[in-house]
Protein backbone atom coordinates (compact mmCIF):
# COMPACT_ATOMS: atom_id res chain seq x y z
CA UNK A 1 0.00 0.00 0.00
CA UNK A 2 2.90 2.37 0.73
CA UNK A 3 4.41 1.85 -2.71
CA UNK A 4 0.99 2.17 -4.31
CA UNK A 5 0.47 5.59 -2.69
CA UNK A 6 4.02 6.67 -3.54
CA UNK A 7 3.54 5.77 -7.19
CA UNK A 8 0.28 7.70 -7.38
CA UNK A 9 1.89 10.72 -5.73
CA UNK A 10 4.80 10.56 -8.16
CA UNK A 11 2.60 10.22 -11.23
CA UNK A 12 -0.40 12.42 -10.47
CA UNK A 13 0.94 15.56 -12.21
CA UNK A 14 1.66 13.78 -15.49
CA UNK A 15 -1.62 11.90 -15.11
CA UNK A 16 -3.53 15.18 -14.84
CA UNK A 17 -1.71 16.69 -17.81
CA UNK A 18 -2.35 13.69 -20.07
CA UNK A 19 -5.99 13.36 -18.97
CA UNK A 20 -6.84 17.05 -19.34
CA UNK A 21 -5.06 17.21 -22.71
CA UNK A 22 -7.08 14.27 -24.04
CA UNK A 23 -10.32 15.77 -22.73
CA UNK A 24 -9.58 19.15 -24.32
CA UNK A 25 -8.62 17.66 -27.69
CA UNK A 26 -11.67 15.39 -27.74
CA UNK A 27 -13.91 18.37 -27.07
CA UNK A 28 -12.20 20.49 -29.73
CA UNK A 29 -12.25 17.87 -32.50
CA UNK A 30 -15.87 16.96 -31.76
CA UNK A 31 -16.85 20.61 -32.11
CA UNK A 32 -15.19 20.69 -35.56
CA UNK A 33 -17.37 17.82 -36.82
CA UNK A 34 -20.57 19.86 -37.06
CA UNK A 35 -18.72 22.62 -38.94
CA UNK A 36 -16.92 20.41 -41.44
CA UNK A 37 -19.61 17.91 -42.33
CA UNK A 38 -22.67 19.91 -43.27
CA UNK A 39 -24.46 18.47 -46.37
CA UNK A 40 -22.61 20.86 -48.71
CA UNK A 41 -19.26 20.19 -47.09
CA UNK A 42 -19.79 16.41 -47.24
CA UNK A 43 -20.17 16.49 -51.03
CA UNK A 44 -17.02 18.52 -51.60
CA UNK A 45 -15.02 16.46 -49.08
CA UNK A 46 -16.24 13.23 -50.70
CA UNK A 47 -15.08 14.37 -54.15
CA UNK A 48 -11.72 15.51 -52.80
CA UNK A 49 -11.00 12.35 -50.83
CA UNK A 50 -12.05 10.05 -53.66
CA UNK A 51 -9.46 11.74 -55.86
CA UNK A 52 -6.66 10.64 -53.51
CA UNK A 53 -4.76 7.41 -54.25
CA UNK A 54 -5.79 4.31 -52.27
CA UNK A 55 -2.31 4.05 -50.77
CA UNK A 56 -2.69 7.49 -49.19
CA UNK A 57 -6.14 6.69 -47.85
CA UNK A 58 -4.80 3.46 -46.38
CA UNK A 59 -1.76 5.18 -44.84
CA UNK A 60 -3.92 7.71 -43.01
CA UNK A 61 -6.70 5.16 -42.28
CA UNK A 62 -9.36 7.18 -44.08
CA UNK A 63 -12.53 5.22 -44.82
CA UNK A 64 -15.15 6.59 -47.21
CA UNK A 65 -17.80 3.98 -46.52
CA UNK A 66 -18.80 1.38 -43.94
CA UNK A 67 -18.83 1.67 -40.13
CA UNK A 68 -15.61 3.74 -40.13
CA UNK A 69 -16.75 6.22 -42.79
CA UNK A 70 -15.21 9.59 -42.14
CA UNK A 71 -18.56 11.24 -42.86
CA UNK A 72 -20.22 9.60 -39.87
CA UNK A 73 -19.69 10.83 -36.28
CA UNK A 74 -18.00 7.64 -35.06
CA UNK A 75 -15.95 7.36 -38.25
CA UNK A 76 -14.76 10.96 -37.92
CA UNK A 77 -13.92 10.25 -34.30
CA UNK A 78 -11.98 7.14 -35.38
CA UNK A 79 -9.97 9.21 -37.87
CA UNK A 80 -8.75 11.90 -35.49
CA UNK A 81 -8.57 9.61 -32.47
CA UNK A 82 -5.95 7.40 -34.12
CA UNK A 83 -3.38 10.10 -33.34
CA UNK A 84 -4.50 10.44 -29.73
CA UNK A 85 -4.40 6.65 -29.50
CA UNK A 86 -0.79 6.73 -30.70
CA UNK A 87 0.02 9.23 -27.93
CA UNK A 88 -1.77 7.01 -25.39
CA UNK A 89 0.45 4.08 -26.43
CA UNK A 90 3.48 6.25 -25.72
CA UNK A 91 2.06 7.19 -22.30
CA UNK A 92 1.43 3.52 -21.44
CA UNK A 93 4.94 2.60 -22.54
CA UNK A 94 6.42 5.46 -20.49
CA UNK A 95 4.56 4.37 -17.37
CA UNK A 96 6.02 0.90 -17.76
CA UNK A 97 9.60 1.74 -18.69
CA UNK A 98 10.00 4.30 -15.90
CA UNK A 99 8.24 2.33 -13.16
CA UNK A 100 11.14 0.19 -11.92
CA UNK A 101 14.31 1.90 -13.10
CA UNK A 102 13.42 5.32 -11.64
CA UNK A 103 14.02 4.16 -8.07
CA UNK A 104 17.54 3.09 -8.92
CA UNK A 105 18.36 6.15 -11.04
CA UNK A 106 16.99 8.60 -8.47
CA UNK A 107 18.80 6.90 -5.58
CA UNK A 108 15.60 5.99 -3.72
CA UNK A 109 16.21 2.27 -4.04
CA UNK A 110 17.58 2.26 -0.46
CA UNK A 111 14.10 3.11 0.79
CA UNK A 112 12.76 -0.02 -0.89
CA UNK A 113 15.57 -2.06 0.66
CA UNK A 114 14.38 -0.93 4.09
CA UNK A 115 10.80 -2.11 3.55
CA UNK A 116 9.73 -5.61 4.64
CA UNK A 117 8.82 -6.42 1.05
CA UNK A 118 10.08 -8.99 -1.39
CA UNK A 119 11.10 -7.95 -4.87
CA UNK A 120 8.00 -9.63 -6.24
CA UNK A 121 5.84 -7.58 -3.86
CA UNK A 122 7.61 -4.38 -4.94
CA UNK A 123 7.02 -5.08 -8.62
CA UNK A 124 3.42 -6.16 -8.00
CA UNK A 125 2.63 -2.96 -6.08
CA UNK A 126 4.18 -0.80 -8.77
CA UNK A 127 2.40 -2.64 -11.53
CA UNK A 128 -1.00 -2.35 -9.84
CA UNK A 129 -0.42 1.37 -9.24
CA UNK A 130 0.55 2.08 -12.85
CA UNK A 131 -2.19 -0.20 -14.16
CA UNK A 132 -4.71 1.78 -12.09
CA UNK A 133 -3.29 5.09 -13.32
CA UNK A 134 -3.48 4.01 -16.95
CA UNK A 135 -6.98 2.55 -16.60
CA UNK A 136 -8.28 5.68 -14.84
CA UNK A 137 -6.77 7.90 -17.54
CA UNK A 138 -8.39 5.78 -20.26
CA UNK A 139 -11.78 5.71 -18.55
CA UNK A 140 -11.86 9.49 -18.09
CA UNK A 141 -10.75 9.94 -21.69
CA UNK A 142 -13.54 7.63 -22.87
CA UNK A 143 -16.17 9.55 -20.91
CA UNK A 144 -14.87 12.85 -22.32
CA UNK A 145 -14.86 11.54 -25.90
CA UNK A 146 -18.33 10.08 -25.62
CA UNK A 147 -19.73 13.18 -23.94
CA UNK A 148 -18.16 15.45 -26.57
CA UNK A 149 -19.54 13.44 -29.49
CA UNK A 150 -23.02 13.39 -27.99
CA UNK A 151 -22.84 17.10 -27.24
CA UNK A 152 -21.86 18.13 -30.77
CA UNK A 153 -23.67 15.46 -32.78
CA UNK A 154 -26.00 16.44 -35.58
CA UNK A 155 -29.73 15.98 -35.14
CA UNK A 156 -29.86 12.92 -37.36
CA UNK A 157 -26.91 11.08 -35.81
CA UNK A 158 -28.02 7.93 -33.91
CA UNK A 159 -27.07 8.13 -30.25
CA UNK A 160 -26.83 4.36 -29.71
CA UNK A 161 -24.48 3.97 -32.67
CA UNK A 162 -22.16 6.61 -31.21
CA UNK A 163 -22.18 4.95 -27.78
CA UNK A 164 -21.52 1.49 -29.23
CA UNK A 165 -18.75 2.68 -31.55
CA UNK A 166 -16.82 4.68 -28.96
CA UNK A 167 -17.18 1.92 -26.36
CA UNK A 168 -15.89 -0.67 -28.81
CA UNK A 169 -12.86 1.42 -29.73
CA UNK A 170 -11.90 2.18 -26.14
CA UNK A 171 -12.36 -1.37 -24.89
CA UNK A 172 -10.18 -2.93 -27.58
CA UNK A 173 -7.54 -0.22 -27.46
CA UNK A 174 -7.25 -0.63 -23.70
CA UNK A 175 -5.88 -4.10 -24.40
CA UNK A 176 -3.18 -2.60 -26.64
CA UNK A 177 -2.27 -0.08 -23.92
CA UNK A 178 -2.02 -2.97 -21.46
CA UNK A 179 0.42 -4.63 -23.88
CA UNK A 180 2.66 -1.55 -23.95
CA UNK A 181 2.48 -1.19 -20.18
CA UNK A 182 3.68 -4.77 -19.64
CA UNK A 183 6.32 -4.48 -22.37
CA UNK A 184 7.53 -1.31 -20.68
CA UNK A 185 7.70 -3.11 -17.33
CA UNK A 186 9.81 -5.85 -18.85
CA UNK A 187 12.21 -3.31 -20.34
CA UNK A 188 12.36 -1.42 -17.04
CA UNK A 189 13.34 -4.63 -15.25
CA UNK A 190 16.49 -4.93 -17.39
CA UNK A 191 17.21 -1.26 -18.11
CA UNK A 192 20.38 0.24 -16.68
CA UNK A 193 19.35 3.89 -16.39
CA UNK A 194 16.13 5.90 -16.55
CA UNK A 195 17.53 8.33 -19.12
CA UNK A 196 16.96 5.69 -21.79
CA UNK A 197 13.31 5.11 -20.86
CA UNK A 198 11.76 7.94 -22.89
CA UNK A 199 13.70 7.27 -26.08
CA UNK A 200 12.97 3.55 -25.85
CA UNK A 201 9.25 4.19 -25.32
CA UNK A 202 9.11 6.42 -28.40
CA UNK A 203 11.13 3.95 -30.45
CA UNK A 204 8.85 1.06 -29.47
CA UNK A 205 5.59 2.78 -30.34
CA UNK A 206 6.74 4.47 -33.56
CA UNK A 207 8.63 1.35 -34.59
CA UNK A 208 5.46 -0.74 -34.34
CA UNK A 209 3.52 2.06 -36.04
CA UNK A 210 5.87 2.16 -39.04
CA UNK A 211 5.86 -1.63 -39.16
CA UNK A 212 2.09 -1.55 -39.59
CA UNK A 213 2.23 1.11 -42.32
CA UNK A 214 4.83 -0.82 -44.31
CA UNK A 215 2.76 -3.98 -43.96
CA UNK A 216 -0.36 -2.23 -45.25
CA UNK A 217 1.37 -0.56 -48.20
CA UNK A 218 3.45 -3.50 -49.46
CA UNK A 219 1.44 -6.59 -50.26
CA UNK A 220 4.47 -8.89 -49.95
CA UNK A 221 5.03 -7.62 -46.42
CA UNK A 222 1.40 -7.63 -45.38
CA UNK A 223 2.18 -10.03 -42.53
CA UNK A 224 4.08 -7.22 -40.77
CA UNK A 225 0.86 -5.34 -39.99
CA UNK A 226 -0.35 -8.39 -38.07
CA UNK A 227 2.69 -8.10 -35.81
CA UNK A 228 2.07 -4.45 -35.00
CA UNK A 229 -0.10 -3.95 -31.90
CA UNK A 230 -0.38 -0.28 -32.84
CA UNK A 231 -1.79 -1.10 -36.27
CA UNK A 232 -4.30 -3.71 -35.15
CA UNK A 233 -5.65 -1.25 -32.58
CA UNK A 234 -6.26 1.58 -35.08
CA UNK A 235 -9.84 2.82 -34.45
CA UNK A 236 -11.05 2.44 -38.05
CA UNK A 237 -9.74 -1.13 -38.14
CA UNK A 238 -11.55 -1.94 -34.89
CA UNK A 239 -14.84 -0.54 -36.23
CA UNK A 240 -14.53 -2.61 -39.42
CA UNK A 241 -12.97 -5.83 -38.13
CA UNK A 242 -12.95 -5.83 -34.33
CA UNK A 243 -9.77 -7.11 -32.73
CA UNK A 244 -9.24 -10.68 -33.83
CA UNK A 245 -5.74 -10.66 -32.38
CA UNK A 246 -7.00 -9.84 -28.86
CA UNK A 247 -6.08 -13.26 -27.37
CA UNK A 248 -2.56 -13.05 -28.83
CA UNK A 249 -2.03 -9.49 -27.58
CA UNK A 250 -3.20 -10.49 -24.11
CA UNK A 251 -0.98 -13.59 -24.14
CA UNK A 252 2.11 -11.57 -25.05
CA UNK A 253 1.22 -9.09 -22.29
CA UNK A 254 1.18 -11.90 -19.73
CA UNK A 255 4.51 -13.20 -21.07
CA UNK A 256 6.13 -9.78 -20.66
CA UNK A 257 4.67 -9.38 -17.17
CA UNK A 258 5.96 -12.80 -16.12
CA UNK A 259 9.39 -12.04 -17.60
CA UNK A 260 9.42 -8.77 -15.62
CA UNK A 261 9.03 -10.66 -12.34
CA UNK A 262 11.79 -13.10 -13.28
CA UNK A 263 14.29 -10.42 -14.39
CA UNK A 264 13.55 -8.07 -11.48
CA UNK A 265 14.14 -10.83 -8.93
CA UNK A 266 17.50 -11.60 -10.54
CA UNK A 267 18.54 -7.97 -10.90
CA UNK A 268 21.60 -6.54 -9.11
CA UNK A 269 20.55 -3.14 -7.77
CA UNK A 270 22.94 -0.20 -7.81
CA UNK A 271 22.14 2.12 -4.91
Amino acid sequence: MILFKMEWKKQYKSFLIWTLLFMFLSLGFSAIYTQMFTPAQKDSMDIMLKSLPDSMLKTFNIALSGPASMFEPVGFFAYYFQYLYLAACIYASLLGTQALINEESEGTIDFLYAQPLSRSAILFSKFIANFTILSTFWLLSALASLGSLLLFRMSGDPIQEIINGVTKIYLYEWLVLFFFLTLGFFISSILKHARHATSLSLALVFGFYLLGIVGDLLEKLNFLSQWSPVQIGVPSSILNNGLDAAPIVFLFSLVFLTASFYCYRKRDFQS
